[in-house]
């Protein structure tokens, strides 16, 4: 077989394992929705993804494999938001919105499953303490990207100063908050929807509440 060939059938086993691997996150993300995370068992993982029991050990070794793999999935893709938000062309105001416009449909795809995350972390024990603080600060990941651009901001004179990290807690919080209050409440959104919502958090974030003139 040519060195060609050989890297040729390498990929194409490259791209199966990591189709497989996909199927049964998508199976376990599904059952820890509907089930829960303590109250779903391997062999349900196995049977949703249509593996035999076998087939899953070939690509986690446990259910609390699937479990961090599922968590690892979500911290990229919101670190994914924030770089191409970061990077996007326009300004602060552009590239805030985008964000926000962001963030919000993805917590509304998929809320239940964050959802679901987040109480079995909270329901964790002390051994899972050191895993639950590596978490976090891969998450803050997103943070360090946006705090730069705040922290271009006010070397520019364009932004008040301030920690920029504090900024972003607190934009975060915002975005956050919205999702937290609108979703519980609501099944429905739209982009018209989320697009609103992220124009006014920004113009909120950056400009306050109170009307130009009014200000002293």
């Amino acid at each position: 077989m040519s060195e060609i060939s050989t890297q040729d059938s390498l990929s194409r086993k490259e791209r199966e394992k990591r189709s497989r691997q996909q199927d049964i996150l998508k199976a376990a993300r599904e059952l820890f929705v509907s089930k829960g995370f303590r109250e779903t068992t391997l062999d349900e993982i196995a049977h949703h993804a249509e593996f035999g029991k076998g087939t899953l050990y070939n690509y986690f070794a446990s259910k609390e494999d699937i479990f961090h793999a599922i968590i690892d999935q979500s911290i990229e893709d919101s670190l994914a938001i924030a770089r191409e938000s970061v990077e996007a062309d326009g300004g602060l105001r552009e590239k805030l919105s985008l964000l926000a416009r962001k963030t919000i449909r993805y917590i509304w795809e998929n809320g239940e499953l964050l959802h679901a995350i987040y109480h079995e972390l909270h329901r964790a024990g002390s051994a899972e303490a050191t895993r639950f603080r590596d978490i976090i600060k891969r998450a803050s990941g997103m943070w360090g990207a946006l705090a730069g651009l705040l922290q271009k901001e006010m070397n520019e004179g364009r932004i008040r100063p301030c920690d920029p990290e504090q900024y972003v807690i607190l934009f975060d919080g915002m975005v956050r908050g919205y999702c937290f209050k609108k979703f519980a409440l609501e099944e429905s959104g739209s982009d018209e929807e989320f697009a609103q919502a992220a124009e006014l958090i920004v113009s909120v974030f950056l400009d306050g509440i109170t009307e130009r003139n009014s200000k002293g």
